[in-house]
């Protein structure tokens, strides 16, 4: 019988879906970066397609179409989304039957202290180049669940 060792860096061992303020510090970003232009709010269906390609640590290059990982997060942003609205660190619109997002004053002065954390600084920047993707582009795409 051979046993092989394989070292591999700490981080492999953390699973990014079982740390909440990972995933807090995630949506504050999301929603911070995806506003900081001309746009106003994001909608929950981008955002959650955002936010499980941050978790699964996964780039959107324009795809003519793209899969949506077979784990079901809703419920999971869900319930955070409802503690950052209740905590008025996000606030939540609709339009024409549509949810949306955008930070509050609270929420951008939790992102100014999410921002000098050094450890979240490759969350911040892979957040920052997902939110680059436009709605339209996001809309004109089609996207694929799988269940």
């Amino acid at each position: 019988m051979t046993i092989y060792i394989e070292k591999r860096p700490y981080t492999s061992f953390l699973s990014p879906r079982k740390l909440d303020s990972f995933q807090i510090a995630a949506i504050i970003f999301l929603i911070a970066y995806s506003t900081s232009g001309r746009a106003k709010y994001i909608y929950l269906d981008k955002l959650h397609f955002l936010f499980d390609l941050l978790i699964c640590d996964q780039e959107f290059s324009s795809f003519p179409k793209f899969t949506i990982p077979p784990w079901n997060i809703d419920k999971e942003l869900k319930n955070k989304v409802i503690v950052l609205v209740k905590n008025e660190i996000i606030c939540q619109s609709y339009e024409s039957n549509k949810v949306r997002y955008s930070l509050t004053g609270k929420g951008r002065e939790k992102l100014d202290e999410l921002v000098e954390i050094e450890e979240l600084s490759i969350l911040s920047s892979k957040a920052e180049a997902l939110a680059n993707t436009t709605t339209k582009t996001f809309e004109r795409s089609k996207v694929i669940y799988n269940v």
